[in-house]
């Protein structure tokens, strides 16, 4: 369990607030604290298939998360309030042609993940439905990855997934987009009927997709074209 000083010091840090006045111990704990998320939790990555290619950079400052795509203005992230981000959100966190909100995010150092929380939208319900992102951060060998995985709850309890693994950038990494392709309601204009088959599996269908695709991350290893290149060379 974390301690109140734990929990106290992440607070600080996730609502970004000023914390250069406080006694030097706390200080300093403060700005170990917020170094470690921008060199474990931030980055510039390249997502590459066969038809697609994308760049993704994720940085941190004073409680704001901020994420550009190449040549696109910055979507930012604040705890502290509803962040609505549009259909720009929707391309983030994989579900496409949908608007994405935030109420939350999580830091998890140990971890090296940040999960959000928020809502979808969705032609079925005009309060749109449950959704979470996670983006984790790991190493395969001696490669640099980062993993967004995303949810959404439908009707019963039914979760649709997508997940896609990007590579540090300075590497050419083929990766696969793991999520499901089946998006029948892609749409946001509520008046449409066209969702009426949503792909959605059972939370338990789930869980065993994420297990499967943890497995097919492990393997890919070998069997993607992972090259150590450099970019700029």
């Amino acid at each position: 369990m974390m301690s109140l000083r734990k929990i106290s010091s992440s607070a600080v840090i996730k609502y970004g607030l000023a914390w250069d006045e406080l006694p030097w111990p706390l200080n300093e704990e403060l700005k170990a604290m917020e170094d470690l998320i921008k060199s474990d939790l931030t980055g510039q990555f390249s997502y590459t298939e066969m038809s697609h290619a994308s760049k993704l950079k994720i940085g941190w400052d004073a409680g704001e998360w901020r994420f550009s795509f190449l040549n696109q203005q910055p979507l930012q992230i604040r705890a502290g309030g509803r962040q609505c981000l549009g259909m720009a959100g929707g391309e983030l966190f994989l579900f496409d042609n949908r608007e994405i909100s935030i109420d939350d995010f999580k830091i998890d150092l140990e971890e090296r993940k940040i999960t959000f929380y928020g809502m979808c939208s969705s032609v079925k319900n005009s309060d749109g439905r449950k959704f979470k992102s996670t983006i984790s951060f790991t190493k395969f060998h001696t490669m640099e990855a980062m993993k967004i995985n995303s949810e959404v709850v439908g009707e019963n309890g039914k979760v649709k997934l997508k997940e896609r693994i990007y590579s540090k950038a300075g590497y050419v990494w083929i990766t696969l987009n793991l999520g499901e392709e089946s998006d029948s309601d892609s749409s946001v204009d509520y008046g449409s009927d066209s969702d009426s088959n949503e792909d959605y599996g059972s939370e338990s269908d789930a869980d065993s997709n994420v297990d499967k695709h943890e497995s097919d991350l492990d393997s890919s290893v070998g069997y993607e074209s992972a090259l150590d290149f450099n970019e700029d060379n």
